[in-house]
């Protein structure tokens, strides 16, 4: 069952964090460009603060599920099933990676909302395994959690595809104003 909350934590948010920079990373590729700094770090930073936003909801929506386990075993006991559940999120992140540089696809949705459902899902059977059974209302919470954010990041991604390079151009622009090049005569 559960030893410690505290075992492979810092293994387990280097994972999640890496799984989401990679999920960025691969959104926000541009396919004529696939290495520009600008779509990397933008998508990297997105992926981590959408990261964490998914994690702080399941969490917070757990928590209030759960107030019977949180009595038994402290306040950050759902720190653990959500970061284990998240794990299940590497072999999406792992084909994703493949599929955008190796393979040169460019549908990364499908991947990210897998391995969002799929972190869900597991999150909840995390929770069965610590409380001894199964509830249903976990699961309906953890997928319903999934899908929101699934949705969120599909229906974002295309509206948020065009920010690298309006950053890259602003950077451009500000650059050409100090270096005074560019100028307009």
């Amino acid at each position: 069952m559960l030893k410690s909350i505290d075992d492979g934590r810092f293994l387990k948010a280097l994972s999640r964090r890496l799984c989401f920079m990679t999920f960025g990373i691969c959104a926000f590729t541009n396919p004529l460009e696939p290495l520009s700094v600008y779509n990397m770090a933008f998508g990297a930073v997105f992926g981590l603060f959408f990261g964490w936003l998914f994690k702080r909801f399941l969490y917070i929506f757990l928590a209030a599920l759960n107030s019977n386990i949180k009595k038994e075993w402290g306040k950050k006991v759902m720190r653990y099933p959500v970061e284990t559940g998240m794990l299940f999120m590497i072999p999406f992140a792992v084909m994703l990676a493949l599929a955008t540089f190796v393979l040169k696809w460019n549908n990364a949705s499908a991947f990210i909302s897998t391995g969002m459902m799929a972190a869900g899902t597991s999150t909840a059977i995390e929770i069965s395994r610590i409380r001894g059974k199964s509830m249903i209302r976990n699961a309906i919470a953890t997928s319903g959690v999934s899908f929101m954010f699934s949705f969120l990041w599909t229906y974002a991604q295309p509206i948020l595809f065009r920010a690298p390079g309006l950053i890259e151009g602003g950077v451009t622009f500000v650059r050409s104003l100090i270096l005074g090049g560019g100028g307009l005569s």
